[in-house]
């Protein structure tokens, strides 16, 4: 069987990119994997015991400003249980590599970068909490692997092009998680049955006519939809996708809490060297996350910056 948890990151900000993550895993059993109960000795909720790593929707660990120590160890955890050949690295470029995101061009961080040390990642701190354990703390005793991580990062120009083009942003939204699914297809041919859990796209609850248009051609079985859960089994060429869609998923799925933690991670790394490029013109500039008001506060110091460089609006701030 695989299992497959998604969720993003950076769907309300102005800045910054949205951010989507599948986390995949497989196994010889029926039952999915049950993290929080499996690998008790290594893996805790937010706010658990210091020495586990922490599994959990990422706005519970990164939260206040704090936690963010705890965010890059899962991160760092998930992306080497993958086994994409990330252990021992140490920049930003070998984590977008390894997650399949493209180069710095292809998330939109390159401009960002000029004057600005290339990103080094992970921290000291988040290796030296993996190592504590002799084998990766997400595949101690359990009857599955993770077996990949793959993420999308659409930056603000291809937001906002693909906003012009789709006409909303909950087309745009879907357009990152179609990428994914049709990922998810290709691996599907191989005849393994894929299950995959997402949160819900906003209050969304209706998603048969984007998976129509996603998957054409294709037979889609509708199971319920509403509030508590939307499920879709897509059918052909001898493959079968299970899609289910639920509020709360990253609270509930642990692998819908490792896709919520990568997608995290990926966009605060990717604010971290926007907020660096701009402190270098700007010393006093307090860093932002990139959401609505705070976002204005920024845009109101950097704008005739932009200007004066030919930078467009449309290349760093999202219209919606």
């Amino acid at each position: 069987m695989r299992w497959v948890g998604i969720d993003e990151a950076g769907y309300g900000p102005n800045l910054g990119p949205l951010v989507m993550t599948a986390v995949v895993a497989e196994g010889t059993g029926e039952r999915p994997p049950q993290l929080w109960d499996e690998l008790a000795p290594t893996v805790a909720r937010a706010g658990g015991p210091s020495d586990r790593l922490w599994v959990d929707d990422s706005k519970a660990i990164l939260k206040g400003g704090k936690g963010r120590e705890h965010l890059d160890a899962t991160c760092l955890a998930a992306v080497e249980a993958a086994g994409a050949g990330f252990a021992g690295a140490s920049t930003l470029a070998s984590l977008l590599q390894a997650i399949g995101a493209g180069s710095y061009d292809d998330v939109e961080l390159s401009p960002w970068l000029e004057g600005v040390a290339a990103p080094a990642w992970p921290p000291t701190t988040s290796r030296r909490r993996l190592q504590q354990w002799p084998e990766n703390p997400l595949h101690v005793g359990v009857p599955w692997r993770i077996c990949a991580v793959k993420t999308v990062v659409m930056g603000p120009a291809q937001f906002n092009a693909a906003l012009e083009r789709l006409g909303s942003k909950a087309r745009v939204h879907f357009l990152a998680f179609g990428r994914l699914l049709q990922d998810l297809w290709t691996q599907a041919g191989d005849g393994t049955p894929t299950v995959v859990r997402s949160d819900k796209h906003g209050g969304r609850h209706f998603y048969l006519e984007p998976l129509q248009s996603l998957f054409e051609g294709l037979w889609i079985d509708r199971g319920p939809e509403g509030p508590a859960l939307s499920r879709y089994t897509v059918r052909g060429d001898g493959r079968t996708l299970e899609l289910s869609l639920l509020p709360r998923a990253d609270a509930e799925d642990g692998l819908v809490a490792l896709a919520s933690i990568v997608s995290k991670a990926v966009r605060e790394l990717w604010m971290d060297s926007f907020n660096a490029h701009w402190r270098i013109s700007f010393p006093d500039l307090r860093p932002t996350a990139g959401y609505p008001v705070d976002a204005k506060r920024f845009r109101q110091v950097i704008e005739p910056e932009c200007q004066a460089r030919g930078l467009p609006l449309s290349l760093w701030w999202r219209a919606k």
